[in-house]
């Protein structure tokens, strides 16, 4: 019987293990990556598997790549005939690599990226509930980090399919006593304002990290404030394969994760195949994103989404609910996930930017945004909106909550008909109070109901709430 082991680990030290998980993986990666390997193996798999350098059994992992066989594995192991630690050892294995990936993103999602502040904790977590009645199980993917860095502006890669549409390179953070200063100050604030959870975030996010030639610096600052490695994407793998390799076995030493490769051609294919074997890419996703890929799934979003197809559902590639921070642009945004909409190109609900020119300008401007946008429990005295990538409709006593990516919830009002459609007509204009909202309502309103609702609301990221009245005066 397989025993299982966690390879995401430090404490992981089995050559043979990780070998068999590796070149299970490298199959899999190139039926996804490359379509004359595809055809070469459905003639001859053990002649493809050869002429690609895998060491696996043909047989033993057809049930990984055989439609038929993959069906007839899960029914069995469904209806309990069949054992999984009985199946092949390198099926075995795969999957429960594969359960561990799941595992840890989801423990970040539900317990590492929770930040301390009571605010950003709440704000996060309604965001969350948010997404996942608008985009169903695709929120799962989405672990809300409350915390990232670019340490460009712009990126130089100008991928076609950038779901957020970064723009071409413009200028770049480098690691100058100066500036080290000012991001490990930075750090260290965050750090000590949203707790552990800032330490699970990234250095890139609408850029690329290998354009800045410091990356690996500012990812040791990174790690001497958290002990973490901050995971990486880059669609610059081969650009430099050696700086690769040793960013790769930086981490694997330090704090092993799960980076990510976007393969963006099949000349950058050919190079991670043959430059890197696959154990040293166990710990890293190569996604297929070219055309010719015989797997190339993008996200309709950014310089990807198709106004003209209306049949296509959009999407996002956000992962953060949070601040992301440019050191090179000194500005800070605060930001969440959002289905792409003509408002929305890019899938970002951008709240806020702002600029800062310090350490302390910068923590002020975030600790407003916390209190301006992040409050604990619904206030009446401020604006409550509906939420833009829902629309509220009244049928018969009953909100619906439609969204842009075609998810739809109903929820039990308990008001009378007329009472509802006025309600959400006010949610819609967007200027008034919970306070002047009751008030515009029937005088005989049940007031307990209307508010145990718009808290139900709220709580669910279906209206969210601006500042108050007074607080846009003052602006």
């Amino acid at each position: 019987m397989v025993e299982r082991k966690l390879i995401i680990s430090k404490d992981f030290n089995d050559p043979e293990y990780a070998k068999n998980v590796a070149n299970t993986k490298r199959v899999l990666e190139k039926f996804t990556l490359d379509k004359d390997f595809n055809s070469l193996y459905k003639e001859n798999p053990d002649k493809a598997l050869a002429e690609a350098g895998i060491e696996v059994d043909a047989k033993s992992i057809a049930m990984l790549l055989n439609d038929e066989e993959s069906k007839k594995t899960r029914k069995a192991l469904l209806d309990g005939s069949v054992k999984l630690f009985d199946l092949p050892d390198c099926y075995v294995r795969y999957m429960l690599f594969m359960q561990e990936k799941l595992d840890s993103r989801e423990e970040l999602r539900t317990k590492l990226c929770i930040p301390d502040e009571p605010g950003f904790k709440e704000w996060r977590a309604r965001q969350e509930r948010r997404c996942f009645i608008e985009m169903g199980s695709n929120a799962k993917k989405m672990i809300h980090a409350t915390l990232m860095f670019e340490l460009t502006e712009g990126c130089s890669v100008g991928c076609p399919f950038c779901g957020v549409a970064a723009k071409g390179l413009k200028g770049i953070f480098r690691h100058t006593d100066e500036n080290a200063r000012l991001f490990r100050d930075i750090l260290k604030r965050m750090h000590k304002l949203i707790g552990d959870a800032a330490g699970y975030g990234t250095l890139y996010y609408s850029c690329e990290g290998l354009d800045n030639p410091d990356y690996e610096m500012f990812i040791e600052d990174y790690f001497n404030e958290f002990g973490k490695v901050p995971q990486t994407t880059t669609a610059a793998s081969t650009r430099d394969v050696e700086r690769t390799r040793a960013l790769l076995n930086y981490g694997l030493k330090n704090y092993p994760h799960i980076d990510r490769f976007s393969v963006i051609s099949a000349e950058m294919r050919d190079i991670l195949f043959e430059k890197f074997s696959p154990e040293e890419l166990l710990d890293v996703e190569l996604l297929p994103q070219f055309t010719d890929a015989p797997a190339s799934s993008l996200v309709k979003a950014g310089r990807n989404r198709d106004e003209t197809d209306q049949d296509s559902v959009n999407g996002t590639i956000a992962c953060a609910s949070g601040f992301i921070i440019n050191m090179q642009e000194k500005s800070v945004r605060l930001m969440t996930p959002f289905v792409s909409d003509k408002d929305h190109p890019t899938g970002e609900w951008i709240l806020e930017k702002a600029f800062f020119s310090s350490a302390d300008e910068l923590e002020e401007i975030v600790r407003r945004m916390i209190s301006q946008y992040m409050n604990v429990q619904l206030e009446l005295d401020r604006p409550c909106l509906a939420s833009c990538d829902f629309e509220l409709v009244n049928k018969d006593g009953k909100i619906w909550a439609i969204g842009h990516g075609n998810g739809i919830s109903s929820y039990d009002s308990f008001l009378d008909q007329e009472v509802l459609d006025k309600l959400l007509s006010l949610l819609k204009e967007k200027k008034y109070t919970g306070y002047e909202v009751l008030n515009l309502l029937p005088e005989d309103v049940n007031y307990s109901l209307v508010i145990l609702l718009l808290k139900f609301l709220w709580n669910y990221g279906l209206i969210h709430q601006s500042q108050s009245k007074k607080e846009m005066e003052d602006m």
